[in-house]
């Protein structure tokens, strides 16, 4: 005999639940898929400001030493933001490329080397002009300062482009 009493529900019930959750899963990962990526392409761009404004920032210094920035064209391939120290080294001469990488591992860098990320810059006339980031050095995700990028850039943008 069955027991009316017992409540639950039915297998057919179940199914269809789970079949409404399956095509509303469907739909919705996608468009979260392109908000993580538009979420990454914002952090590469605040990361390639901060290296504009870090290299603005120790140009000044330069510049009030006596020593503006020598003239960088920007490296095609990203260079690793080195550890940070725990003094920033006096300017006795004309920065260049190594030395304002230096200030970037002191004004941004971790612990250990590489761990702040890859990074490019254009300078001109002692003062920085363009400024990229990345996670790795072959990351496809690349922020760029002034000119951010984003996820519908095409092609992909580069260290240096």
């Amino acid at each position: 005999m069955r027991n009316s009493k017992i409540k639950g529900f039915t297998l057919i019930e179940l199914i269809v639940v789970i079949a409404i959750i399956g095509v509303l899963a469907a739909i919705l990962v996608p468009s979260m898929m392109g908000f993580v990526k538009d979420s990454k392409y914002s952090t590469a761009n605040s990361n390639a400001k901060l290296v504009h404004t870090n290299l603005c920032t120790y140009a000044t210094k330069a510049e009030t030493a006596g020593y503006p920035i020598k003239d960088i064209t920007a490296s095609t391939t990203g260079l690793s933001i080195p550890a940070r120290t725990s003094t920033l080294t006096a300017i006795t001469g004309q920065p260049d490329q190594n030395a304002c990488l230096a200030a970037l591992g002191y004004y941004m860098g971790t612990d250990t080397a590489g761990k702040a990320g890859f990074c490019s810059f254009t300078v001109t006339d002692g003062a920085p002009i363009k400024a990229w980031w990345a996670k790795t050095a072959s990351d496809p995700i690349v922020g760029r300062y002034p000119d951010p990028t984003s996820a519908s850039d095409s092609p992909a943008v580069k260290f240096g482009t």
